[in-house]
């Protein structure tokens, strides 16, 4: 985490040095003559400053005002899945508030933490936390997954505080189901096992930690685990709507989300391929390029079927499932090599880290 300690008072400049000492990347900002004690960073106006680095830090510890704090940094607030954690502190150490992205950017943990490093009284205020309840987004971050229907975890939310009916359900197929459980437990929350869900009724909603694709009729939330790799090889030119549009359909194929995708891989030779780099930033995955040697030995050991066109054109005949499998450090097919007009897609299962 890259966190930002910014103070407008010499009190505040020397709180911001034993915050600090808590962290190994961080920067402290002091208004310009202030007592910047050993290190720091002089700043004239603090608009001007929040205007420059916002969009540079994990996270903002503002040492004055909340209200000046509202007032600087509403300019530049976008989304609480993007958005920065930010904490407001006074000068005095008295108060550490929880003011911006409590759950997902975790200012909630943050303001505890640092209240506790400088004997404090953090300030929360989200409901779930006052209510002690588990929270979807809390649950999300906390096992590394990706949202899909974020629309609907503010309505679930909602329902966990009001004491409705809302029960989480886990694939427990996946290769990190029983570290999801042990997050989930820590967290105060049973995961209920997958399979029963075609037999569920009277949810008022439902948090579904799968990659598989459901139909579900209550309210509900998917949240997505990092499960596959994608293998991509294509033609020159080939534009990012028709790789986007292959993928979609490639995952529809095997009954997944795009949205567990956690890598996509493909050779070397596409690595200036326009519409495959702004195919990854599109689907906000990262993206692995693998030489001719990589390819050529994932063929053999794998047996995998080659092309006798592709291998003349670029020297390897397979370059699809050889990238899904390189990509996914594993061994699972689970879509062979698909032909979609001008590209062709292969999927892989992401091998368990544990």
């Amino acid at each position: 985490m890259k966190l930002a300690i910014i103070s407008v008072t010499n009190a505040g400049a020397q709180l911001s040095e034993k915050i600090a000492q808590n962290f190994n990347n961080v920067d402290i900002f002091a208004k310009s003559g202030r007592n910047l004690l050993e290190y720091g960073n002089e700043y004239e106006s603090l608009s001007t400053l929040i205007a420059e680095i916002f969009d540079q830090y994990d996270a903002f510890v503002f040492i004055m005002a909340t209200g000046i704090v509202v007032r600087v940094i509403a300019p530049f607030i976008q989304d609480k899945r993007t958005d920065p954690a930010v904490i407001v502190a006074d000068e005095s150490g008295n108060h550490v508030i929880s003011l911006l992205s409590g759950h997902i950017g975790g200012a909630n943990d943050l303001a505890r933490f640092i209240a506790e490093s400088i004997n404090a009284a953090p300030v929360i205020t989200t409901a779930t936390d006052v209510g002690n309840k588990p929270a979807v987004d809390v649950l999300a971050v906390k096992l590394g997954l990706k949202f899909e229907l974020f629309e609907n975890v503010k309505k679930i939310n909602a329902a966990i505080v009001n004491g409705d009916n809302v029960d989480f359900f886990l694939d427990y197929t996946l290769p990190e189901s029983h570290c999801y459980v042990k997050t989930a437990t820590e967290l105060g929350i049973a995961l209920y096992d997958q399979m029963v869900l075609p037999q569920a009724s009277n949810y008022y909603a439902l948090v579904l930690i799968t990659d598989k694709e459901l139909s579900v009729d209550s309210l509900h939330i998917f949240l997505r685990p990092p499960t596959l790799a994608v293998g991509i090889g294509c033609r020159r030119g080939t534009t990012k709507e028709e790789i986007v549009a292959a993928i979609l359909t490639a995952c529809k194929m095997i009954g997944r989300s795009a949205n567990s995708i956690a890598v996509i891989g493909s050779t070397v030779l596409k690595q200036d391929e326009q519409g495959l780099l702004d195919t990854v930033q599109a689907l906000d995955v990262p993206i692995e390029f693998y030489d001719n040697e990589q390819i050529a030995i994932t063929i053999e050991k794998n047996k995998l079927d080659v092309s006798s066109f592709v291998n003349e054109k670029i020297g390897v005949g397979n370059v699809c499932e050889a990238a899904a499998l390189l990509a996914s450090q594993n061994t699972k097919i689970l879509l062979p090599k698909t032909k979609f007009n001008r590209v062709t897609v292969a999927i892989a299962q992401v091998r368990s880290l544990s």
